[in-house]
């Protein structure tokens, strides 16, 4: 590969944060779901952080979020926006998920989000195992996923050949209803499936079976 994942991201990062949300009403949807369901007693793991905007926006209505990125100059940017608005309940951290370890039995997270990097992992099975291990029984799993096997466009091939070629990191083609058997595959029960008009992306609610 030319380029390699952290390296591309740590080139990106500044750019990616100046950068205006895509689809700001399918973000606002998806924000409103999500804190519908928090609690004020919750621990949140976010993984594939980025710059830390949806950590720093859900914090307020939770107890603490770990928030890590493989990135450090994604994990940067998000402690500098923590620092401006004085947000001391989040903690972020440079890690890649799957060296994240697992919480001891009876302290695990009430809630995972992993938002716009399913389609980026390198072992989909292994991610869905810890993210598995890392709930509570009945806890909440959050994913908002690029499914390119869904879409008719050009991003359906030109990303998957960029990646091949070693121009963009790997971008799985997975569609949605594939990865909801995934997910209910590896202990979950998908409660709420989502999909913006004219998008790539799902967004999932899925519980942790008890």
């Amino acid at each position: 590969m030319l380029v390699h994942p952290t390296r591309f991201w740590n080139v990106m990062a500044r750019g990616y944060a100046r950068r205006p949300v895509a689809n700001p009403e399918a973000y606002q949807t998806k924000l409103e779901t999500t804190a519908a369901l928090l609690k004020p007693t919750d621990r949140v793991l976010e993984f594939g952080c980025g710059t830390g905007t949806t950590a720093l926006i859900h914090a307020p209505r939770v107890a603490h979020i770990d928030a890590i990125d493989f990135s450090s100059e994604m994990i940067a940017i998000a402690q500098e926006k923590a620092n401006a608005q004085d947000i001391t309940n989040v903690n972020f951290e440079m890690a890649a998920f799957e060296d994240w370890p697992i919480p001891i039995a009876g302290q695990g997270y009430d809630v995972v989000l992993g938002l716009s990097i399913l389609h980026l992992v390198t072992d989909l099975q292994a991610t869905l195992r810890h993210v598995h291990k890392s709930l509570k029984p009945g806890g909440l799993f959050f994913s908002s996923t690029v499914c390119l096997g869904d879409t008719s466009g050009f991003e359906r091939f030109v990303f998957p050949t960029l990646s091949a070629i070693g121009l963009l990191p790997k971008v799985a083609r997975l569609t949605g209803a594939g990865l909801e058997r995934t997910i209910t595959e590896h202990g979950f029960e998908v409660e709420h499936s989502w999909r913006p008009p004219e998008s790539a992306g799902v967004f999932i609610v899925a519980r942790r079976s008890e």
